[in-house]
């Protein structure tokens, strides 16, 4: 069994032709036609019945699916072990809205781990880095969401990286003791990738706010900046206020947006290269999150 079979397998499957599989793989079709068999007499069942024109799956070939995209994961892994006896190379990834200053900590301490190429990866939401995770993309996430279920990937509770509103440091509402969403009525209210299941959730706490105007920018840098410059309000996980913004802005807490769930939950590839350098990471990130709030 090998890996031109596995994926020949996989792409009948999903274009549902042989034709189309050998055009998609740049092969000729008796190659295809070749793989399978090679394959079925391996495993000693058939894969695909044609009725008519139409290819179909046996039930052995629907139960084989899963066993492929498996088998070729782990092929991919594998290759990886001549860079494992090299220095250590990890690729981190970050769910969107931390800020610069929390990310030079992360890569402070795996400096001072030494010998380590490290790539930063700012995935576009969680569920995309959790899917990357289990490809084999990224070794190391920080997501809202945990994997569940999968024996490959150890998922961590840290803690919560609550919501906070950014106010223009000059800005009427920094006067006030206490604040809550009705406060927000006729301001600007700023996003980042407002079309993200969070900010669904900080929608909904925002219709006891009245006369709102949006404005969504491309990221948490923008968002600072539009702040500062006395543009808006920004609504943003604490671990997104950059130190480098203190003197030009303010947060503040309001209850309902506040205690919006937003977990941070790490997630590594169980190997014993990534679980060594994941402790250490972990220990800086949490680090950094308490010594920020003292």
């Amino acid at each position: 069994m090998n890996e031109c079979q596995l994926n020949t397998f996989l792409t009948i499957v999903k274009y549902k032709s042989y034709s189309k599989a050998a055009e998609v793989l740049d092969v000729t079709q008796p190659t295809v036609t070749s793989r399978i068999k090679a394959l079925e007499e391996i495993l000693q069942c058939q894969l695909f019945k044609r009725i008519g024109h139409e290819i179909y799956l046996t039930e052995e070939g629907n139960l084989f699916i899963e066993y492929a995209k498996n088998i070729l994961l782990y092929i991919n892994h594998s290759k990886e072990i001549p860079n494992m006896v090299k220095d250590p190379i990890i690729k981190v990834g970050f769910s969107p809205g931390y800020s610069h200053s929390f990310i030079v900590e992360l890569l402070k301490t795996i400096k001072s781990i030494g010998d380590i190429d490290v790539q930063v990866i700012e995935g576009y939401d969680s569920v995309s880095l959790n899917e990357r995770a289990l490809s084999g993309e990224v070794d190391l996430i920080f997501t809202r969401n945990a994997l569940s279920n999968n024996q490959d990937i150890t998922s961590e509770y840290l803690f919560e990286n609550n919501l906070v509103v950014v106010l223009p440091k000059e800005h009427a509402l920094c006067q006030k003791q206490s604040l809550d969403v009705k406060d927000l009525s006729g301001e600007t209210i700023i996003s980042y990738r407002r079309n993200s299941t969070l900010w669904n959730l900080i929608d909904k706490q925002l219709n006891g706010a009245q006369n709102i105007t949006r404005m969504d920018v491309d990221n948490n840098e923008m968002l600072l900046n539009a702040v500062a410059n006395e543009i808006g309000i920004g609504i943003i996980p604490k671990l997104g206020v950059d130190r480098r913004y203190e003197s030009e802005v303010e947060v503040r807490e309001i209850d309902e947006i506040y205690n919006i769930p937003n977990h941070v939950y790490v997630q590594f590839r169980n190997n014993s290269r990534i679980e060594s350098l994941a402790k250490k990471i972990i220990y800086s990130i949490i680090n950094h999150k308490y010594t920020e709030a003292q």
